[in-house]
């Protein structure tokens, strides 16, 4: 997208000049007139109508940025902001992120440009100087995941107990070599993961196996193929704990494929209880998160900021909540 500074620059001449010329003003040379005109033609310019608008009006308009739309996980946690935004007469833009950092820092910046109001970020994977920038002067809350050294208002669940619980789950069902799929550990919420797999092990007396974790991209097809790695590795393991339930999919899909039963010969447990995770063959164990009431919550920090309120909790830890499937349940004798 072009910028007046494109536009003066293009024309050889100053930004002050292009901007008399939009205005209509007299005191401009034909000369300039009309080279102003000519680059404002070829780098088909549109002046943002937001950007132009007074330093304190607000545009009632918040960008909300999603890792992956396509993940369903986020659409229960979009509900909730979408609903509560409606309750105080604000609109939200959806920004799909396609898993590119680059992506959350053109939003940022539209932020510190006054072009919307506020931004709840589903992602904290973004340059943090940038964001730390943005967050000292314009509303920014972070949902799902949190960053550290930064003050930010954010809502998460504590993601170290919540893999504990389940990694203690299927240890109390006998099993005893658990392999783990997880996202790269630049995500701080992935390396709280990896971190309560490995406090629930060492809890346990279970020693740690570095052979036994694989890292993915949190997707079907890759929790596949790196479960297919872990079986023609030669490692053994009797379980399977991935940082996430599309991952977990991929893994029952892999097992099942080399005739392997579930959880008889291999548990499976997952994470973030999206709706596809109730109806797979097995039903897969998870971790269920409170996705509309952290949606809600965001929304409801970032509603304080833009108005200039305090933010009563700035740092919101959801509960989270076991849910036992079949994946992983103790069979009967």
């Amino acid at each position: 997208m072009s910028t007046i500074k494109d536009v003066a620059e293009l024309a050889g001449v100053s930004i002050a000049t292009v901007s008399r010329v939009m205005k209509g003003a007299r005191n401009v040379s034909p000369k300039a007139l009309a080279a102003v005109n000519s680059a404002i033609q070829l780098l088909d310019y549109h002046p943002n109508a937001l950007a132009r608008q007074l330093k304190h009006q607000h545009t009632n308009n918040i960008i909300v940025i999603i890792p992956d739309i396509s993940n369903t996980f986020f659409h229960e946690i979009l509900l909730g902001i979408e609903e509560t935004a409606e309750k105080n007469n604000m609109h939200i833009l959806i920004a799909d992120m396609h898993n590119k950092p680059s992506i959350e820092e053109y939003y940022l910046k539209a932020l510190m440009q006054k072009e919307v109001d506020g931004i709840i970020s589903l992602s904290a994977n973004v340059a943090q100087q940038l964001l730390k920038q943005a967050a000292n002067n314009f509303p920014i809350v972070i949902a799902c995941q949190y960053l550290q050294n930064i003050s930010i208002p954010s809502i998460t669940i504590d993601n170290i107990k919540a893999s504990r619980d389940i990694c203690n789950h299927l240890i109390s069902t006998g099993k005893r070599s658990i392999a783990h799929l997880t996202a790269l550990p630049n995500f701080l919420l992935y390396q709280d993961r990896l971190n309560g797999y490995t406090a629930s092990l060492k809890e346990n007396g279970l020693d740690f196996q570095a052979g036994l974790i694989r890292y993915c991209s949190p997707s079907v097809q890759s929790g596949y193929e790196q479960t297919l790695s872990l079986l023609d590795s030669g490692q053994q393991f009797d379980a399977v704990f991935a940082a996430g339930d599309t991952m977990a999919i991929g893994a029952i899909r892999a097992l099942r494929e080399r005739g392997l039963r579930i959880p008889e010969d291999c548990a499976v447990a997952g994470f973030d209880d999206i709706e596809m995770s109730a109806l797979i063959e097995p039903p897969l164990t998870t971790i269920r998160q409170p996705k509309y009431h952290i949606g809600e919550e965001a929304m409801g920090m970032l509603v304080s900021l833009i108005k200039g309120e305090p933010v009563q909790q700035p740092n919101i830890v959801a509960p989270h909540q076991l849910v036992i499937r079949q994946s992983s349940e103790k069979q009967e004798e």
